[in-house]
């Protein structure tokens, strides 16, 4: 092992902030490049930010403008889009629809991910990387309940159908709502608590989030909660909002709108932390239902009825899922009129968590701590003849650390627990980890307007017209 470069950190010089941000996400340990001697075996640059990078004895070298060309579409401008759209999904009978992310960049982080893991493997280099859940957890819950409204009857009906489960739940809290009901928040102290506004608003301007949320800020600390997350109106994102969260000192924050089933992340340019959830909740079943019933209204409450089974079902399966994937199970839902309403949802799907012992049952805020515990854990692994040799730079605090070993689809988890580490592959228990599967959604493009219809026609037209115009000079 003396003189030979270590397989990891990767070293990267000149990449794009996506391309950093997803080895963080999936927690393989990295450097950035300075000059002197070589700090390790494999050298990832992008030519189109640095025409060429110097290259030191035995070292192994991609470039991400070649990389790019594997992809229909460059993956790191994809991972960079904040917009969002109207999206779709079809489970069972039921048309679910909401505003979300764009792009599914937790697809997009996979496939880059699992096309760099080839290349690397390829020139014998390995996949060894931080757990993405505390040892010896596979995978974690949390179950966020926005309070948009008050309405005291539901309140209770939630908290009572959350009680025994407040390590594993988050509450964000609409605080104009609850202004008159400074007890109803009390009964929230000691639990993980949020802020979703001071009104159920987002807003285009820093300035108009910057007096929405401080105000709501404030009248939570004013009952004495602290919240350090917020989670915005309808899942909405823009820099403007992001802007006023960092200013009133927010740690992290959870929008669809910018991205959904996914590891945590930073926004580009922010410390604030993104917390993506699942986007589909009771009330997009709800709301299919009261469509249905349009047509239907005697057999509304049957309709109803149904989307809480088939919202239940999707969520329990799910849940299985993910946890056999490895994947966390990030979920939430409004209380007024949804939760509050039908608590034995909510009472289910909690019952139906705790029957996996590989579950973290976890809060937002715990999630927030752990991501900056992870984060902090810095590795240099050396490849000796029966497997490799683990170096920790710096000792976790605060939580228990993990180490996974893949092999093709197998994965072997084992603790990080001391500043040196043996990994020897013959040694270790691999366990199949299966792909969970998703609902795909597809956009849903808004009614077309008569202007639009004008602007389209008058295209074809025009396009029409040139074409005759051409095909009688060509005949003169």
């Amino acid at each position: 092992m003396e003189g030979a470069l270590p397989v990891l950190p990767l070293v990267l010089h000149h990449v794009p902030w996506s391309f950093r941000q997803a080895l963080q996400q999936e927690g393989i340990p990295y450097r950035m490049y300075r000059p002197g001697p070589a700090q390790g075996r494999f050298l990832i640059f992008d030519s189109r930010l640095q025409p060429s990078a110097i290259v030191a004895p035995g070292q192994i070298v991609l470039d991400l403008a070649d990389f790019r060309h594997q992809f229909p579409q460059d993956p790191f401008d994809l991972l960079e889009d904040g917009r969002s759209e109207r999206q779709g999904w079809q489970i069972g009978p039921w048309r679910l629809e909401a505003e979300i992310a764009r792009v599914d960049k937790r697809l997009v982080r996979q496939q880059v991910m699992d096309r760099l893991r080839g290349w690397l493997e390829s020139h014998g280099g390995v996949w060894l990387r931080v757990a993405p859940f505390p040892f010896p957890y596979r995978s974690a819950f949390c179950f966020r309940l926005d309070h948009s409204d008050y309405h005291p009857e539901e309140f209770q009906r939630t908290l009572e159908a959350a009680e025994g489960w407040h390590q594993a739940t988050s509450h964000f809290i609409t605080a104009g709502a609850f202004q008159l009901a400074p007890e109803a928040l009390k009964r929230l102290r000691g639990l993980d608590v949020g802020l979703h506004g001071y009104r159920y608003h987002s807003y285009p301007t820093e300035e108009e989030n910057l007096a929405n949320i401080s105000r709501g800020k404030e009248l939570l600390e004013g009952v004495g909660l602290e919240p350090i997350g917020f989670a915005s109106p309808a899942g909405r994102w823009n820099r403007a909002l992001l802007a006023a969260l960092e200013k009133l000192g927010f740690a992290y924050s959870s929008e669809v709108g910018l991205a959904y089933d996914e590891l945590p992340f930073h926004p580009f340019g922010s410390e604030l932390l993104q917390i993506p959830v699942h986007p589909i909740s009771l009330r997009l079943f709800l709301e299919a239902a009261e469509q249905a019933s349009r047509d239907r209204p005697v057999q509304k409450e049957v309709l109803l009825q149904s989307a809480q089974e088939s919202a239940l079902e999707y969520f329990c399966q799910m849940m299985e899922n993910r946890t056999l994937s490895g994947e966390a199970i990030f979920l939430y839902g409004e209380v007024p009129d949804c939760l509050g309403r039908y608590p034995g949802v909510l009472r289910a799907i909690l019952a139906a968590a705790d029957q996996y012992g590989s579950l973290w049952r976890t809060s937002l805020g715990e999630i927030y701590h752990w991501w900056q515990v992870r984060s902090k854990v810095h590795l240099t692994v050396y490849q000796t003849p029966d497997g490799y040799q683990v170096h920790t730079h710096r000792k976790p605090a605060g939580f228990r650390v993990g180490l996974e070993l893949w092999r093709g689809p197998h994965v072997a988890l084992v603790p990080l627990d001391r500043p040196h580490r043996n990994l020897l592959p013959n040694a270790l228990v691999f366990e199949k980890r299966f792909p969970a599967p998703r609902p795909c959604p597809v956009r849903i493009d808004s009614p077309e307007g008569f202007r639009h219809r004008l602007r389209r026609w008058w295209y074809r037209y025009r396009s029409i017209r040139n074409e005759q115009m051409s095909t009688e000079a060509l005949q003169e």
